[in-house]
């Protein structure tokens, strides 16, 4: 290409180059985070705003952001501070770290709770404080765990009281619920649900039958969302003007979702489980939209392998499971049922006071890699 023509096809390169800057004037409408201080620095120097009450740091200081906002050091982390506008801050502050995590003074229902993972978590409420009432599709709970749930109960002044239950059902779902809130006390008044009841069929998606395909959606999702259904109905007609502030009788929710709700299992087939426990995840988050500010946070508890009853079952009709399920394991093993005693009693406590609509992941790390 000669000259002549270079030159030609960079002209408006050129003229766009040269576009005049932004006059000081107008400087200050593209930039949020400098401005001058007219009395405080004579160089005229540009100075950093922060979003606190101190004197705004010189951009070019050298100096750490953090020295720049540190509070008062005698002031305990975790009080309230100087009063603010809006809302008063929720009264948990002065409450020693350890009962946060407490249930005394409340009663807590558990589906799923005649065995495995909700019966341990109903022994873990009792020993936090909680009276409980579990549901299962069994005509009686798991022996020896259950009397031994009703010893620790009654050694406490505590109840634990059994009702079958098949969550698929809605009217008997709605029936028991409204019984099961008659039953409440000022003194151990229901603030709690947590959900458990499930099941699994491994199968390929291809031979799926649509009976079983909508047995394990049924039960799983649909379960769970009639329990936490009936459960808000009942709050709302007891707290009409509950606001949700933690720390004043609000209710929790914790919903049994799964890790597989986010993965594809490795070495099992089992198209609708998975299906479901995405929905349960999905689920709370659409439930703790419409119910939050009415006094409920919901969240879910997303489990790894867990050794129960039901994953034993897998292990023995498919024995290469164990090898891959370690495989992908950050912790090169599976977890047992005391292992989520911690997360469900955070959840279900007002130590989750700002956490709704959120999925607590305990997986040992699968879902990492």
């Amino acid at each position: 290409m000669s000259a002549p023509r270079i030159l030609t096809s960079l002209r408006p390169q050129l003229r766009l180059a040269r576009i005049a800057l932004p006059s000081p004037s107008t400087r200050s409408s593209f930039s949020t985070s400098i401005r001058r201080l007219d009395n405080k620095d004579d160089s005229g120097r540009p100075q950093a705003a922060h979003p606190s009450k101190h004197a705004s740091r010189p951009v070019s200081s050298g100096e750490p952001v953090a020295e720049h906002v540190k509070e008062d050091e005698s002031k305990r982390a975790g009080l309230p501070e100087e009063p603010m506008d809006g809302p008063p801050p929720p009264p948990l502050a002065a409450l020693p770290a350890q009962e946060l995590f407490h249930l005394k003074n409340r009663t807590i229902l558990i589906t799923g709770g005649g065995r495995g993972l909700g019966l341990t978590i109903a022994h873990a409420c009792l020993e936090s404080g909680a009276s409980v009432r579990c549901m299962d599709l069994l005509p009686e709970p798991s022996q020896p765990q259950w009397s031994k749930a009703e010893e620790l109960a009654k050694s406490k002044g505590l109840e634990i009281t059994y009702h079958p239950l098949d969550v698929t059902d809605q009217n008997a779902v709605s029936n028991l619920f409204s019984d099961l809130f008659k039953m409440d006390s000022k003194e151990h008044p229901i603030r709690g649900l947590f959900t458990s009841a499930g099941i699994q069929i491994m199968m390929p998606a291809v031979d799926y039958s649509i009976e079983k395909f909508r047995k394990v959606i049924d039960v799983d999702l649909t379960g769970t969302f009639l329990c936490a259904q009936a459960f808000a109905k009942e709050w709302f007609k007891r707290h009409p003007s509950m606001d949700g502030q933690a720390g004043v009788d609000g209710a929790s929710i914790a919903m049994t979702g799964s890790m597989s709700g986010h993965i594809a299992n490795l070495g099992i087939e089992c198209a609708a489980y998975n299906a479901s426990k995405a929905g349960v995840n999905q689920l709370a988050k659409n439930l703790a939209l419409e119910w939050s500010r009415k006094g409920i946070r919901v969240n879910t508890l997303s489990p790894g392998y867990i050794r129960t009853a039901l994953t034993a079952a897998q292990l023995d009709e498919k024995p290469e499971l164990n090898k891959i399920w370690l495989q992908g394991s950050l912790l090169g093993r599976l977890s047992t049922p005391d292992e989520f005693r911690g997360p469900v009693l955070y959840l279900l406590s007002d130590a989750s006071s700002f956490m709704t609509g959120a999925d607590l992941l305990v997986d040992g790390g699968h879902c990492a890699t």
